[in-house]
């Protein structure tokens, strides 16, 4: 339930700017609405084609790690550095391509959270400062990062919507 409505939730938030606004930087060191969204589908492809890959049983709890990932990624006081993979390109953003392209990879994760066995541990990437993840974590994961930049992009469009905007 918490994955549906963070999707949707990101789906309207992005949907909330305008083709011009998308692309707007709001201020020095920012990423556009787009870069973000581009950010999270890329997030969330990896995150995915993970989640599909090589698994095995888990020797702990399968949600032992659910609570520390939440607890960083919803402190808006910690800033991150991307890493290099999922950084967005600086070309014009196709609201309507980029809306699509998030909602075929939403529910296909959606999906697949029905469907998979989440007590299972991934095998295919660890997350930095995290190791090998369940399945039940890294969904946990696509949701907390996911609001994250639900957070950003509420911001951005604040900046926006305002005029307040920098070069």
């Amino acid at each position: 339930m918490e994955f549906e409505n963070t999707a949707a939730e990101l789906i309207k938030t992005l949907s909330s700017f305008s083709e011009t606004e998308i692309n707007v930087v709001p201020f020095e060191g920012s990423w556009t609405a787009g870069q973000v969204g581009e950010h999270i589908y890329k997030s969330v492809s990896g995150v995915s084609q993970v989640l599909q890959g090589a698994v095995t049983s888990t020797e702990r709890n399968p949600g032992e790690k659910i609570k520390i990932i939440g607890d960083l990624f919803l402190n808006f006081n910690e800033k991150f550095k991307s890493p290099e993979f999922i950084i967005p390109s600086d070309q014009p953003h196709d609201k309507n391509l980029l809306l699509k392209s998030l909602t075929l990879t939403l529910n296909e994760v959606g999906d697949n959270i029905k469907k998979q066995d989440q007590s299972l541990t991934c095998l295919e990437f660890a997350l930095p400062g995290f190791g090998e993840l369940t399945r039940m974590e890294w969904n946990h994961f696509i949701v907390v990062h996911t609001q994250r930049h639900i957070h950003q992009l509420k911001n951005i469009g604040e900046h926006v919507k305002k005029g307040v905007i920098q070069k």
